[in-house]
């Protein structure tokens, strides 16, 4: 049996994982065979998914629900701990966004800062169409925002950590203060009702992976600073994978609800055009 996982860098669990080399020869010694689909848009993972490109994504929550949105059939596999601080809405002192009405806003349309968007907006009164978005992130966001050509950034670390060691940049609201932010990892649902038996055994590697970053954070730090943005140091990624808790639970009602309610969320803004009621095969889950 031959199948693929995904990588790109906003998930670090399978970045790392990917780069590691370890997962490869683990699935040899079950006579199947493991690829890798590298990628630089999560927000994409579901066309990928759906043209049987990848078999497995781990992706921020707001991609599983465009995916669904779209017609598409996925079974959740597995999550995150919750991200709580990896995320802020950032302003220079002198703007308080004391509104969001017409302000231009950095952030990455189609990954998780569109729920924590929506959330904003909620409590602001105003829809999507009410704010420009701008698909802005590192050194160009950092310009933008320095620059006043963007009123407010959705910033991720490890730029978020650097952006606030500058005097006059300010964290109006965090992630973890407006929703449930996890990385979540998901599949076709084709895909898991064939091969229920690999994709408990993704879960296990997954969360095998994740312990490993957390006992030696220094080396996957080493990892991450080799093979992405060179001007992010490794005791930048040292921090943000200290930062945030590891660890990988299997799929679960309790994470079909929060997803129901960031669908929700996003329709109630305009996110999405339609409502959704989302369906999941609770059945294929992998035991926990």
């Amino acid at each position: 049996m031959k199948f693929r996982l995904g990588s790109h860098p906003n998930n670090l669990s399978l970045f790392i994982l990917r780069h590691r080399g370890v997962i490869e020869p683990a699935a040899r010694e079950r006579g199947w065979q493991l690829e890798w689909f590298d990628y630089t848009q999560g927000a994409r993972s579901g066309e990928w998914l759906a043209d049987e490109q990848v078999d497995v994504v781990g992706t921020g929550s707001t991609p599983p629900i465009a995916a669904q949105a779209a017609g598409q059939e996925i079974s959740y596999l597995a999550s995150s701990p919750p991200r709580d601080n990896n995320c802020a809405l950032l302003t220079v002192q002198s703007n308080d966004i004391s509104s969001l009405r017409d302000k231009r806003l950095a952030g990455m349309p189609g990954s998780f800062t569109d729920h924590f968007l929506a959330r904003l907006l909620q409590k602001h009164n105003l829809r999507r169409a009410d704010i420009t978005l701008l698909d802005l992130q590192g050194q160009d966001a950092l310009d933008a925002l320095l620059n006043g050509d963007i009123d407010g950034w959705l910033a991720i670390d490890p730029w978020l950590t650097r952006a606030l060691k500058i005097a006059g940049v300010v964290a109006r609201s965090a992630v973890g203060d407006e929703i449930i932010n996890r990385s979540l990892f998901w599949t076709r649902a084709a895909w898991q009702q064939r091969y229920p038996e690999a994709a408990a055994w993704v879960v296990e590697q997954l969360r095998a992976n994740d312990a490993w970053i957390e006992q030696h954070p220094i080396a996957a730090a080493q990892i991450l600073a080799d093979k992405l943005n060179a001007s992010i140091l490794p005791d930048e990624w040292l921090k943000t994978l200290r930062g945030r808790l590891w660890g990988i639970t299997p799929a679960s009602d309790a994470l079909l609800a929060e997803q129901q309610q960031q669908a929700d969320d996003l329709f109630a803004v305009g996110f999405i055009p339609t409502a959704l009621s989302l369906n999941a095969r609770r059945d294929a889950w992998p035991a926990g």
